[in-house]
């Protein structure tokens, strides 16, 4: 019975794509916008995170500045998620790159790169700074395995994107990998196990994949982020991050997660509507609910 719901909801997902694509681009995009506001107002549980989350990060916005922030969140994060269903085309010419010299630079130095990337603007846009190169990322596994198929599939045939499914195998699979002089692309903004770091002024955890690795295997770490512009093209930045090695990995590891961690939030204070702020960043409603019961 399940396999039938799963094969039900594909067909349905492959319905809405080829019904989406009869439209133009700018009609796709104003249909995103419709479904992050809808999306706002209907999951309450996001909402609230993403408020709380924005209180707390800028206590000096008032209720208007926060909420017009969090409604312009969810609008760009639904538009992030629908634009993958044409992405191929949307590459070829809405993305602008900003310092793909220092991509292409550290790469040459032939160890391969770790990308830190944020959950941020058109997000998965940010591959177009590694075009010609082979790229792997790590994703949550969707519980569909025929959507989840269909996703790992079209990331490798459109992106060059080889997709691993988060599990406690990755770490692992990623360092059977290193040889192969790749672009290791992993996010790493949001709350995971590592390191506790300041971020907006707050205790968070933060993940210390990208750090831990580039520090190991002594490969060269680069991070990015992107953003959209007003006409729904956007802009993928890569920077450069002077890392910090005193020869102690562990104190090493925490020093730049925390460097890597303070320059993410420099972005977000400039770009606040473009970040995932629906994320419980700072595991307070989890909290919240667990005290409850």
């Amino acid at each position: 019975m399940k396999n039938l719901i799963y094969k039900f909801q594909f067909w349905l997902v492959l319905f809405f794509y080829k019904m989406l694509l009869i439209f133009p681009e700018s009609s796709r995009f104003k249909f995103g916008d419709f479904l992050g506001s809808l999306s706002y107002r209907l999951i309450k549980k996001r909402r609230l995170i993403a408020l709380t989350n924005l209180k707390m990060a800028f206590p000096e916005k008032d209720i208007h500045e926060v909420e017009k922030i969090a409604k312009e969140s969810f609008k760009i994060m639904i538009k992030a998620f629908l634009c993958t269903l044409w992405f191929k085309d949307y590459l070829k010419d809405r993305v602008t790159v900003k310092n793909k010299d220092i991509l292409d630079r550290e790469y040459n130095k032939g160890k391969g790169v770790i990308a830190a990337l944020m959950h941020m603007g058109n997000m998965e846009a940010a591959i177009k700074a590694a075009e010609g190169y082979e790229v792997v990322t790590v994703a949550k596994k969707q519980r569909n395995p025929y959507i989840n198929d269909f996703i790992t599939k079209s990331r490798k045939e459109d992106l060059n994107l080889t997709v691993f499914s988060k599990s406690k195998s990755t770490s692992r699979e990623l360092i059977e990998r290193l040889n192969n002089k790749e672009i290791f692309a992993l996010f790493s903004d949001h709350r995971d196990k590592g390191a506790i770091v300041d971020f907006f002024g707050m205790e968070a955890k933060a993940p210390t994949g990208a750090v831990s690795l580039a520090l190991k295997f002594d490969i060269p770490l680069v991070w990015g982020y992107n953003y959209f512009n007003a006409d729904n093209s956007s802009t993928t930045v890569i920077k450069s991050l002077d890392m910090i090695k005193t020869g102690n990995f562990k104190e090493d590891v925490l020093s730049n997660t925390q460097l890597l961690i303070s320059e993410m939030e420099k972005v977000i204070r400039e770009h606040p509507e473009q970040w995932m702020w629906f994320h419980d960043r700072w595991n307070l409603y989890s909290k919240f609910h667990k005290k409850k019961r």
